[in-house]
C-alpha cells in the first residue's frame, strides 16, 4: 500500500534532507534498463525524467548512457538543490508532475520509473 503522504510536498523535502547520503532507486537501476533504453531512445532526442529524486538513475543516464539532452524534474525543491550541487552540468528542475509548463510534443521520450 502506498504511503498516504506521497502527495505531500513536505514529506519529500523531509525525506531527502534526512536521507541525503543514501539515494534510493525505485524498481530497478540504469544498468538493468540500459539495453532497453538504447533501443527505444535517441541520444540526440530530448528526454524528460519525471520524479527523478536522488536516485543514481539520472546521473547514470547522463554519464554512463550519454543522454545529455535530458531534463530531470522532481516535486521536492530540497532534492533538486542537492542534485544541482552534486551534478551542476545536468538540467534539474523543481516541478509538480501534474502541472508542468512544457508544451505538447516537447519531448522525444518521457521516463517515469515508478
Amino acid at each position: 500500500m502506498p504511503n498516504p503522504r506521497y502527495g505531500d510536498h513536505n514529506y519529500w523535502n523531509e525525506r531527502y534532507v534526512v536521507a541525503e547520503d543514501s539515494p534510493f532507486d525505485w524498481l530497478c537501476d540504469f544498468d538493468q534498463l540500459e539495453p532497453t533504453l538504447d533501443q527505444l531512445l535517441r541520444k540526440e532526442g530530448l528526454t524528460l525524467v519525471v520524479g527523478c529524486g536522488d536516485a543514481p538513475f539520472s546521473p547514470d543516464l547522463y554519464f554512463k548512457g550519454d543522454f545529455k539532452r535530458t531534463i530531470h524534474v522532481d516535486y521536492s525543491d530540497k532534492v533538486i538543490d542537492i542534485q544541482r550541487r552534486k551534478y551542476p552540468e545536468m538540467d534539474w528542475r523543481e516541478m509538480d508532475a501534474l502541472n508542468m509548463p512544457f508544451r505538447d510534443n516537447t519531448f522525444d521520450a518521457i521516463i517515469d520509473k515508478r
